[in-house]
């Protein structure tokens, strides 16, 4: 089997509600789809999720043009699907960062094969450890008690945990979110907060020194990325356990957080470390050191989720926490996909959510299809799709 062309398909898909976090307002996602084709008839699909330059640098046009000029035509072009470690290798070699292009090959590839082996993803993975994966509710910035409302509506449908967004508004304001939401929502729900790389040292110590009489689970991304030293010296400080996602990238950044004593856990997107092959390294990595690994998500549509959805329910270290993939219902502004009819989505047969869990599908590949009629009304403005061949 070779591959034979690729198809880029860039999307913006609006938001029925702005979601706000530390330094952000995304009222659109703006994804990347692809399509790549096989000589045998197979299609192997994929999609970026957000792609959000403030985050890891990615945007639609890089994704693109990445893969335009460097990965299919001197990587992926011509090759066998089954080869995936050796065309991750040698994305990595040919091409730094721009770990979504990577992801979106990766996700192509795992597709193509599971497809013809008739199996999915989740079983190229290792098996399935997990039969449905329990969530996260992760709310953004906003009035504290529109955020509780919404918070309870969520722990009523199922949903255990709670995570909201600091470092959005002042110090003080972030102080009393917390305790609003710990007093509103009891002693036994989880609670977490995620200032996204938002605040500087001092800022992060005053808050999470007022906030530990609270409970919280666990603080996500404190400071900024960079700063892994810092969030060495601030977790001597507090004893709110400390999360790393955006210091957390690539697979040497993981070992430096582990082996400067900077964190408690780490979170992880998939298309953040470049796909599936890299994510389950990155993983290993955290379990070699007996450090926890929750996932957020890019807030993609149902393709993306069905990446995350294969992912987790073959990797048995993550079964341990709530999860953060809920693409499709913060887009659609839903609790779950059972009670609603979703035909505005990206794919068709979306992974199925349902009382604050996400089953991973059990068709072959990913297991979800294109919805094309849909893709096309949301190709981004003054953008078309790009078709690659040798």
């Amino acid at each position: 089997m070779k591959i034979t062309r690729i198809e880029l398909i860039p999307t913006s898909f609006p938001l029925r509600k702005p979601f706000v976090m530390s330094g952000a307002r995304i009222t659109s996602i703006d994804s990347v789809v692809i399509k790549m084709h096989t000589d045998e008839g197979i299609v192997g699909i994929g999609e970026t999720g957000d792609t959000s330059p403030w985050y890891i640098g990615d945007s639609q046009d890089s994704v693109i043009e990445v893969i335009r000029k460097v990965v299919a035509p001197q990587i992926v072009l011509g090759e066998d699907p089954f080869r995936i470690e050796l065309i991750v290798a040698r994305m990595d070699y040919a091409v730094r960062h721009n770990y979504q292009a990577k992801a979106l090959i990766d996700f192509a590839l795992h597709d193509i094969v599971g497809k013809r082996l008739g199996v999915p993803v989740y079983q190229l993975l290792g098996g399935l450890s997990q039969e449905k994966i329990p969530l996260m509710k992760v709310l953004g910035a906003g009035d504290t008690t529109a955020l509780i409302k919404e918070a309870r509506s969520a722990l009523a449908a199922g949903f255990k945990s709670i995570k909201l967004k600091a470092a959005a508004q002042s110090l003080q304001q972030d102080v009393e979110m917390v305790k609003a939401a710990r007093e509103a929502l009891g002693p036994e729900v989880r609670i977490i907060i995620d200032a996204n790389a938002g605040w500087q040292y001092f800022e992060a110590l005053e808050v999470l020194r007022q906030v530990e009489r609270y409970n919280l689970t666990y603080v996500e991304q404190p400071l900024p990325w960079w700063d892994i030293d810092g969030m060495a010296r601030l977790r001597k400080q507090v004893r709110v356990p400390i999360f790393a996602d955006e210091s957390a990238v690539e697979l040497a950044q993981v070992a430096e957080c582990i082996r400067k004593e900077a964190v408690d856990g780490f979170m992880i997107k998939i298309a953040k470390v470049g796909g599936f092959l890299k994510a389950q390294k990155w993983v290993a990595l955290a379990k070699t050191a007996g450090l926890p690994v929750t996932s957020g998500c890019f807030k993609g549509s149902g393709i993306e989720a069905a990446t995350y959805a294969h992912f987790l329910a073959a990797t048995e270290w993550m079964g341990r926490m709530e999860q953060g993939n809920l693409g499709p219902l913060e887009n659609f502004e839903i609790l779950d996909t059972v009670s609603v009819d979703i035909t505005d989505d990206l794919a068709k047969k979306l992974p199925r959510y349902e009382g604050g869990h996400i089953h991973p599908p059990h068709g072959p590949g990913l297991g979800v299809e294109l919805n094309e009629a849909v893709i096309e009304r949301l190709v981004t403005p003054g953008k078309a799709r790009v078709v690659l061949t040798r």
